[in-house]
């Protein structure tokens, strides 16, 4: 019972830096409709403002991944928050596009840390039985943190100015909280156990580099999708004049409820049906639903279809976040898994400035036609990979 309570509290002060994650990535793209109105952007800066945290997760998630595999996964945790919080305050008091965008991309690179440190020592410290559960986990507590910007957008919108700062900077509260409490946490013991010297480039040797090199490029064609579509959907229905910017967050509160109660039956089923056959499910339907948008694209159709693509979207949002850290081994898990996760974010940075400049080019249509191919293509890198469920790690 002790060791299960050590687990769980491992587990749930690790998936918190996912709720940042979720809640900075998606706060965003309510903030830039205030932000836009007091910092005038044209469409390129105003791509790049909601992909800048992202364009920095890119650069910390592969470099500070390979650190942790040298230094150890709890050194990375105790530092990552202080330098998060260090820089949301900057980006709280940002007055034009130049320090809004380098605030927001060193925040990038901070939450970069936490893909590969988090995941890497949940796998770690996991059950072989309930590894899916735990890392499904984590991706929970992302939607929780998308949700938790939505309710915050709800409540700052009518505050102008200084609504979208605060929302930027409100999570600077859990984030201290949750660095206090991550002093109790214990190295992981497989990694003070692995007895060879890390090498940056070992991940891609004979035995290894065809599964995380696989792994990787499906982790990039899903965020092209989860984070094109997702961190442009409040600009989708502004543009569309569907709802005014309150139902707007309003809307995108109920989508992400849905994705959350879909991450929780995916959590509780993942070790039992197996990571592969839940990701081409999730997959296969996002592909279909694609196709369908375009013939219905008036407010009921959006809210039934985007209501069901977020349902499907958590089935691959989950089991994404989990192939990466087993098919590699503790020698150099952090740097594999960051190097897949950088892969995700260099796709979700192609997701948002291409459905950027469709959105604003009213090339709508075209762009779901887009995202249905990039899932197919997904399906069938998925099917050359193992399946993961119930393997011991290395």
């Amino acid at each position: 019972m002790e060791k299960s309570i050590s687990t769980n509290r491992i587990v749930v002060l690790s998936s918190f830096g996912m709720y940042l994650d979720g809640y900075q990535l998606t706060v965003i793209a309510f903030a830039i409709l205030l932000i836009n109105e007091y910092i005038h952007l044209n469409s390129f800066e105003y791509g790049l403002i909601i992909a800048s945290v992202i364009i920095g997760a890119i650069i910390g998630t592969v470099i500070i991944g390979y650190i942790s595999d040298i230094l150890g996964r709890r050194r990375i945790y105790l530092s990552t928050l202080i330098f998060f919080i260090l820089f949301d305050i900057i980006s709280v008091f940002s007055f034009n596009f130049l320090e809004l965008f380098f605030s927001r991309l060193f925040l990038g690179i901070v939450l970069g840390a936490e893909y590969p440190v988090a995941n890497s020592y949940i796998a770690e410290v996991s059950p072989v039985e309930s590894r899916g559960f735990y890392m499904a986990l984590a991706t929970v507590f992302f939607s929780i943190g998308s949700i938790s910007s939505a309710i915050a957008a709800i409540f700052l919108f009518p505050c102008g100015n200084y609504g979208w700062r605060l929302m930027l900077g409100i999570s600077i509260i859990p984030a201290a909280t949750i660095e206090f409490m991550r002093f109790s946490l214990p190295e992981s013991q497989m990694w003070e156990k692995k007895i060879v010297k890390t090498r940056f480039f070992d991940m891609f040797s004979k035995l290894y580099a065809r599964n995380i090199i696989i792994a990787a490029i499906i982790w990039f064609l899903y965020d092209i999708v989860a984070y094109g579509l997702s961190l442009t959907l409040p600009t989708i229905l502004k543009l569309g004049n569907f709802v005014n910017n309150v139902d707007n967050a309003l809307l995108t509160t109920f989508f992400l409820i849905i994705g959350i109660a879909s991450g929780i039956y995916v959590m509780k089923r993942v070790d039992k049906y197996g990571r592969k056959s839940i990701q081409i499910t999730g997959f296969a339907l996002m592909s279909a639903l694609f196709l369908l948008l375009p013939y219905f694209y008036f407010l009921e159709g959006i809210i039934i279809l985007f209501s069901l693509l977020e349902l499907f979207n958590a089935f691959g949002g989950a089991t994404v976040g989990i192939i990466p850290a087993e098919v590699t081994v503790t020698q150099f898990r952090g740097s594999s898994y960051g190097f897949s996760s950088m892969m995700g974010k260099i796709g979700a940075v192609t997701g948002v400035i291409l459905m950027s400049l469709l959105i604003h080019g009213n090339n709508y249509f075209n762009a779901y036609i887009f995202l249905s191919l990039i899932m197919v293509a997904a399906i069938i890198l998925t099917l050359m990979l193992p399946e993961t469920k119930n393997i011991k790690l290395k």
